[in-house]
Order: structure tokens, then C-alpha cells, then sequence
């Protein structure tokens, strides 16, 4: 088994693999070159030999300005590792590559329908634009699986996978680190020509097989975490009396209700006249606090730093201001289009810690989620973007803001580093929060549209550390069935929120108790 490595190197279902290595043991650098575009000639010699024919798809596009697994990966080397040990384990097939930059580029890939058996897409990057061409792919009627860059394409992933199970089409799908489970499901394909095998049959089969890849589980033994949980009925009145900012992403002064509680539309220009009048010394005093508590300040300068420390303090006042202690933030796209000064992500962090909340993305669902979690547990929650490791029966949890008290303001904090964001823009600054192991953890996410609540429990494992994605990145043990997990996706976006203790049962009766349909999915 194997931990994602800092080199970036570890492909959804490929183990990270030092590539002098892999070279070496495919004969060098000529054995790669050998298994980029195979020749007219080739293909045709290999249809004679009648070997079944799969389309290779790559997902691939490293031109989006807010990258997994992150800028300057090697996307056109790791799609040559993965076609060379593929034709070395699976010689019975015939891969035709395809890369997909764009999506008018998924043409190319749908062309070959009446000259392929079979589609196999491995999603790279992400890159929200490609999923057309994946469902594209996914609706031709062709035996498919669809394969996960771990900590890479894993939100496009998992929310297209679950959109085509939702359209009722089968569907293989491999999301682990071990070369040997992706290579397991691919050669299914060897019997996709056989005239009993139907691409139903075909996605059983490969589910079948991939089952048998995951670990064994037991009832997993936590650290005790005693939690002190508020009376449901008073969940529900502190609930409907919430009220949080949604800065922006609507009519500024628009006040909607979700779930009861209300969400106050506010434009970036209102907190930007806060930040103007902010005392600078004092920002520059919550800056060195932040650096000294700090394991270590690995990237970001003192500058950046600072103009965190403004926006929070600006971002105080805007909530005192509404009478709330609770904001979500349109913060990528407000910075990108200069209408935020700094990233807000360390005083979210403080925001946090101080039993308030600050919620990324502008993101009601999220917030009205953690609003749920914070009532009942005191606690607060930790908005995250899930990617699967089916060999480790580990979900991890990933992003840029998090708390470092998971216990509850009052609680010792956990260690952090400050480091630029998973864009690695230089002007940006987040904690890489150490979240503490051996803990129950409940993790869930509301539908509003829906009236919904998906749920499931994990055993926190540790911090993955890894240039991989987001920069906290929380490993846990799931709790049940992960092809369950794999099935629900879809219906609640990519987000989760986490919080630790074994709160699941008074989550789902909290819920309940909202008028929401609880979907367990794990």
C-alpha cells in the first residue's frame, strides 16, 4: 500500500511510483515511447490477432486556474506511465489513447464508437468543463469504466459517476492507490466482445471484481470523545433564529430562507469598505500571531499574511455589522475578478476557532450544514472535498480552510503550517490543519433543493501530506460500504461536512426533526 507522494505521482488507482523506477522496469525511456499513439499499422495487425479494442481516454486539461492535483502537473507523462503498465498487465487488449483538453476535443473520443469495444476514462485533472464529454462517453452504450486520478479528478469523478448511475447506465469505476485494482477491472474488457456480454453485464462484472480489491473491516476502536449535545427541540428553534452572510453570489440585501434559518446577500463592496478603514498595526499583529503559532510558514510572505489578517478583520466588522458570527464567501471567484483584496482563509480559520463560522464558496448548503452540526455538538464542522482510496478503505478529506480546534473553541489547537492555496497563487495564504487521529468523525451534507441529508462516519487515520490537492487533507476509515458511498455522490455535490464524535444517530434525528429524507450512504 501506498500514501499519495509529494512528487504527485500516484494515479487513482496506480500506487505513487517513482518514475525512474517504472522506466527502468519497463525497459527505460524507449518502452514508453513505445505506448504513445499505436500506428495505423499496429492497430490493424492487433484487430487481426483479435484483440479487443478499448478506447484510453484521458482527462486532461492543466490550463484551469484552480488545478488538481496542482499546477505544472505532468499530465501527458503520467497518461504515458499509465498506458505502459496497463500494456504490460493487459496484453490482451488494445488501448487507443485520446486525450480530452477541451470539451470539443470529446469528439474525438466518441468518433470511435463503431471502432472500439469499450471506453475506458481516466479523469486526470479537474476540470469542471469535461464533464460533458464524460457522460457523453458514458451514454454510447459501450462497456465504460471510469478511473480516478487520486487527489486529481476526483470531484468531476465521483459527481459524474453518480449522474450516470442516476440516468440508470452502467458503469465500472476504480478510485484506489494499488496498481493491481485498476488492472483487475481493465482486464474485463478482455471479455467485452463475447455475445453474452452486455455493458450491464460488463459494469457487474467489473464491480464484482472490484469489490474484491477492498480491505477487510472491523468495527473500528476510537479514542473516547465524550460530546455534549444540545436538546433537539432546542436545535431547531437556535436553527430557525440563525442568520449568515452570503458574500456574494445574489442581490445584495436579498434575504432567502434555507431550512428556516435566514441568508443575507451581501456584495464585496460592503466588506471592502471595511477593509479600507482597517487598522493596519493590528493586522500586522494578527499576522505575527498567526506565523508564530504556526508549526512552520512554508510558502507565503509576510505580505500576504497581513492582507489576510485586513480581510478578517474587515470580515468582523461586516458580521458585527449584520449581527451574525456566521459568513460564506464567494472567495475564488471574488479574488480572480479583484473584487476581494486577500484570501480570507486564515481569518476563517480564526472565525472558526472561535466558535464562529466562515464557510468557502458562497455555499448555503455547506453553511446551513455546519450551522446543524455547530447547534447540536458545539463544534465545528470541516467543509471538504471528498476523494475515495478504495485500497485502504479510506476516505480523505480535502481543503484550504479548517479549523485547528475540532474539539470546540475552548479546546487546545491542533498544529497548523501556513501555506499558499492549492493554486499556489503567491498572494495567497491558508493553514494546513493537523486534524487529530483516532476520533469517530460523522461527516454529512444537506440538500436544500432536495430536503435531503446524506450521512456516513469515518475513523480519522491522519494527515495525508501530500502537494496533492487541497492543503488540509484529512485520511479516514469508512464505516461501511464504500461502493454505497461511491452511488450517492451526485444528489449532494462534492462537498462534505465533517465534525468530530460519534454524533450520527442525533444528526439524523436532528434532521428529521427539519422535515429531511436521511440518506445513509455508507
Amino acid at each position: 500500500m501506498c500514501q499519495p507522494g509529494s512528487n504527485g505521482s500516484c494515479f487513482g488507482c496506480l500506487a505513487a511510483v517513482n518514475r525512474r523506477r517504472f522506466l527502468q522496469g519497463l525497459g527505460g525511456a524507449a518502452a514508453v515511447a513505445a505506448h504513445g499513439l499505436t500506428s495505423s499499422a499496429q492497430a490493424a495487425g492487433d484487430s487481426q490477432r483479435g484483440k479487443v479494442r478499448v478506447a484510453a481516454v484521458f482527462l486532461s486539461n492543466t490550463e484551469v486556474r484552480e488545478l488538481w492535483p496542482y499546477p505544472g502537473f505532468d499530465a501527458q507523462g503520467r497518461q504515458q506511465e499509465i498506458l505502459a503498465l496497463l500494456e504490460k498487465n493487459c496484453p490482451e487488449i488494445e488501448l487507443v489513447p485520446v486525450t480530452i483538453k477541451r470539451p470539443e476535443d470529446g469528439q474525438k473520443a466518441t468518433a470511435l464508437k463503431d471502432e472500439v469495444d469499450g471506453y475506458l476514462v481516466c479523469v486526470l485533472t479537474l476540470d469542471w468543463a469535461q464533464r460533458a464529454p464524460l457522460l457523453e462517453i458514458g451514454r454510447l452504450g459501450k462497456p465504460l469504466v471510469v478511473a480516478d486520478e487520486f487527489l486529481g479528478g476526483s470531484g468531476l469523478f465521483l459527481t459524474a459517476y453518480g449522474q450516470l448511475r442516476e440516468e440508470g447506465l452502467p458503469v465500472g469505476a476504480v478510485s484506489a492507490t494499488r496498481p493491481d485494482d485498476m488492472i483487475a477491472v481493465v482486464r474485463q474488457f478482455a471479455d467485452a466482445r463475447k455475445p453474452d456480454v452486455t455493458p450491464a453485464s460488463f459494469a457487474r462484472k467489473c464491480w464484482d471484481v472490484y469489490r474484491s480489491t477492498f480491505p477487510k473491516t472491523g468495527e473500528p476502536r476510537c479514542a473516547d470523545d465524550p460530546v455534549s449535545l444540545t436538546d433537539i427541540g432546542e436545535c431547531v428553534k437556535r436553527l430557525k433564529e440563525s442568520r449568515f452572510l452570503i458574500v456574494t453570489g445574489g442581490k445584495s440585501g436579498e434575504e432567502r430562507d434555507f431550512l428556516g434559518s435566514k441568508g443575507i446577500y451581501v456584495d464585496f463592496e460592503d466588506l471592502n469598505a471595511f477593509y479600507e478603514k482597517v487598522d493596519r498595526d493590528q493586522a500586522a499583529e494578527w499576522a505575527d500571531r498567526w506565523s508564530r503559532q504556526a508549526r512552520k510558514v512554508v510558502e507565503p510572505g509576510p505580505e500576504p499574511i497581513r492582507n489576510a489578517a485586513a480581510v478578517y478583520l474587515a470580515t468582523l466588522e461586516l458580521l458585527k455589522k449584520h449581527g451574525t458570527d456566521s459568513v460564506t464567501m464567494n472567495c475564488l471567484g471574488g479574488f480572480a475578478a479583484g473584487k476581494l483584496s486577500a484570501y480570507p482563509c486564515l481569518g476563517f480559520m480564526q472565525i472558526l476557532n472561535d466558535g464562529g463560522q466562515g464557510v468557502c464558496e458562497a455555499a448555503p448548503d455547506d453553511t446551513v450544514s455546519m450551522l446543524m452540526a455547530r447547534i447540536l455538538t458545539d463544534r465545528p464542522g470541516y467543509v471538504a472535498d471528498p476523494a475515495l482510496d478504495t485500497s485502504k478503505n479510506r476516505v480523505v478529506y480535502s481543503h484550504c480552510v479548517a479549523t485547528t480546534k475540532a474539539f470546540g473553541s475552548k479546546c487546545e489547537s491542533n498544529e497548523y503550517d501556513i501555506r499558499t492555496l492549492h493554486n499556489r497563487d503567491p498572494r495567497g495564504a491558508c493553514a494546513q490543519s493537523f486534524l487529530p487521529a483516532g476520533y469517530m468523525t460523522t461527516s454529512f451534507r444537506t440538500s436544500l433543493k432536495r430536503k435531503q441529508m446524506v450521512i456516513h462516519q469515518a475513523k480519522a487515520a491522519g494527515n495525508l501530506e501530500t502537494e496533492r490537492g487541497c492543503r488540509t487533507k484529512l485520511a479516514a476509515e469508512v464505516c461501511g460500504d464504500l461502493e454505497k458511498m461511491f452511488n450517492e455522490w451526485n444528489r449532494f455535490g462534492w462537498h462534505r461536512v465533517t465534525v468530530y464524535g460519534d454524533v450520527k444517530a442525533p444528526l439524523v434525528e436532528f434532521g428529521k426533526a427539519l422535515g429531511l429524507e436521511i440518506i445513509e450512504e455508507a
